[in-house]
């Protein structure tokens, strides 16, 4: 199956010189893969080498746009305003057919507003999720919301639970998924009115595999192949143990040659740019974003996470069972 990736290469702190070096490197190892790059063409084109191989060049367009959206964009001005910019017509590519799967480093607010607005939902959906892959000690796992969404209702972290369930079976091959809830405490009278619904809401479900609360500490145990919560505090988790992560990873760094080769597989599975790709789960699409600050290791698996959900064609996938899931409850 050929696939077809578009790129919004004018997001992000570093730009089209990280977005075209990793784009570069993945095409390389996906000779089916072809992407459409968005942004100022005068700048890409100087962003692409002289040398490039004449394969890898075949399969990469450069589509000018004539601007772009802002690291401080408001939301509701870049859908009014910035329907030419290189995020919004990336967006527009799927809606048209164009591409499989966007990526884009850019602006999250802005990101979730121009993908809601171009592709719209899925069915029962009110509102997407940011969604992450994270490593734990027994495999990779799921987390929903990451940031998207500050405040929630129960029936809005309840959707979440249904979309990463789903997603867990289809990107992960997890026959049954557990799904937890984030909380203060494990204990069923634990946490706030906004849990506590939730909780009645997910146990009244047969189809889901609920399992109860999970604390912060448990988070990265594995205990929970799907763990939901409202943005808020997955987001303030997420950057915690991002910092952690990155503490670690520098503290190894500065070990003797000899120490640091004890420590080698512990510092290569740490750095948070492995796990760089969140997707906006619940939009009518594949969208993929990249962390901002992201290096080229980090973009370039970000968009390895692209290209694998556009294969699997994770939106058509999901639609289905949602409308089965969601329908009756």
């Amino acid at each position: 199956m050929t696939v077809n990736i578009s790129i919004d290469a004018m997001g992000g702190d570093f730009g089209p010189n990280v977005t075209m070096e990793a784009v570069t490197r993945v095409l390389a190892n996906h000779p089916d893969v072809s992407v459409l790059i968005f942004g100022d063409r005068s700048i890409l084109m100087r962003s692409v080498g002289e040398d490039l191989d004449s394969n890898i060049r075949s399969r990469l367009e450069i589509c000018h746009c004539e601007s772009q959206v802002d690291c401080d964009e408001k939301p509701s001005n870049a859908v009014r305003s910035k329907q030419d910019s290189s995020m919004a017509l990336a967006l527009k590519s799927i809606k048209d057919d164009e591409a499989q799967a966007c990526i884009s480093a850019g602006n999250t607010g802005v990101l979730m507003a121009l993908s809601l607005f171009t592709l719209g939902t899925l069915p029962g959906i009110s509102r997407p999720a940011i969604c992450a892959e994270i490593p734990t000690n027994n495999g990779n796992k799921l987390m929903l919301d990451l940031g998207a969404n500050v405040d929630c209702s129960p029936q809005q972290l309840y959707q979440f639970a249904v979309l990463g369930t789903h997603t867990a079976k289809l990107a992960l091959g997890i026959a049954k998924p557990s799904v937890r809830l984030l909380n203060v405490g494990s204990e069923a009278g634990k946490g706030n009115n906004l849990v506590q619904a939730t909780a009645a809401m997910l146990e009244h479900d047969d189809s889901l595999n609920y399992q109860g609360f999970i604390e912060g500490d448990g988070i990265f145990q594995g205990r929970a192949d799907v763990i939901v919560c409202e943005g808020f505090s997955g987001n303030v988790a997420l950057k915690a143990g991002e910092g952690v992560a990155r503490y670690i990873y520098q503290k190894l760094s500065k070990l003797s040659a000899g120490q640091e080769q004890q420590f080698a597989d512990l510092k290569s599975s740490i750095q948070p740019s492995l796990f760089n790709g969140a997707y906006l789960l619940g939009i009518n699409g594949v969208v993929v974003k990249s962390h901002g600050g992201a290096d080229v290791q980090g973009f370039g698996n970000a968009l390895e996470r692209a290209i694998n959900a556009a294969r699997q064609q994770l939106p058509s996938a999901l639609a289905p069972e949602l409308e089965k899931t969601i329908k009756v409850n």
